[in-house]
Formats: C-alpha cells, structure tokens, sequence
C-alpha cells in the first residue's frame, strides 16, 4: 500500500470543489490536472511509493516549485506547489516510500501540495500546453482514487 504524501489527510476534501481532478480553470477554458492537498507552508511532504527523482525542483506556479519522480511501479508523480525540497533530494536519487521529500509552499493565499499522478506510459514533458483540456502529457491520471488507497506514514523509512 502507497503512503500518504501529507502526515494528515485534509480536512477540506481533494475529491471537491475547485480542489478537485477536473474542476474547471479559466472559465471552463481547462481542466484541473491535479488533486489539491490543503496543508500548513511547510508541511512535510512524503514519497508515496519508492521511486527516483527525474526532474526537478524547478519554478512551477506563484513562486513555488514541482519535483518529477519515477516510481518503482513505473508510474511517474509530480509534487507540486512545494516551497523547497528536503536536504539531499536532486535528480537521481532514490527515496523509499515514506522518505522526506519537500515542504509544502504557498502562493499569495492558499497553501497545498497539488498532486498529479501518470500512469508512466508517455514521454516528454508533462506539461503540454497544446493538449486541452488538462494541458498535461496523455497518460495523467485521476489521481483520486490513488490517494484514497494512501495509508498515513507511521514510521520513519
């Protein structure tokens, strides 16, 4: 079972609202491509599975970051909206699940780690302006369901 990436799970729900995968963006002009997990800046963020770090940290949205990882089920994650990465995170490294990987940023307002979830079966970048109604490469997933079957972390890796 894959560990949640928050040491809580949210109060305000990420199945919901504008926080949701799908909500509509810019009037309806695109879609949501992320689960938003509300949280405290500089909340702890986990690896829900092992995996390796591909790319990253680089400047994402509003002054805050995203990390890109492979994991070992061959699906890819991106960490999204994080103020920093933890102390020896950088592409290349392996982390188990569970392992420190950033800290949750904040933008003028709101504080969250938005999660987006690839099944790992496309190429390139994962942004992809040109590919409505997500703008993001074919193979996003809902991450939703995924982050249900999540378990609290209970022990350091």
């Amino acid at each position: 079972m894959a560990t949640f990436p928050l040491p809580f799970k949210p109060t305000l729900s990420y199945s919901a609202g504008g926080r949701r995968f799908g909500a509509n963006r810019d009037g309806g002009k695109r879609k949501h491509a992320a689960c938003d997990l509300i949280a405290p800046k500089g909340t702890e963020i986990y690896a829900v599975e092992k995996g390796k770090v591909t790319y990253g940290p680089y400047l994402f949205y509003r002054g805050t970051y995203a990390i890109e990882f492979r994991l070992d089920s061959g699906k890819v994650v991106r960490y999204c909206e994080i103020e920093k990465v933890a102390s020896g995170v950088s592409v290349g490294s392996t982390l188990e699940e569970g392992a420190l990987i950033a800290y949750v940023g904040k933008m003028y307002v709101d504080s969250m780690l938005h999660f987006e979830l690839y099944a790992g079966t496309g190429s390139g970048p994962l942004t992809v302006r040109a590919n409505p109604p997500y703008q993001r490469r074919a193979d996003l997933l809902n991450p939703s369901d995924y982050l249900d079957s999540c378990a609290l972390r209970t022990t350091t890796p």
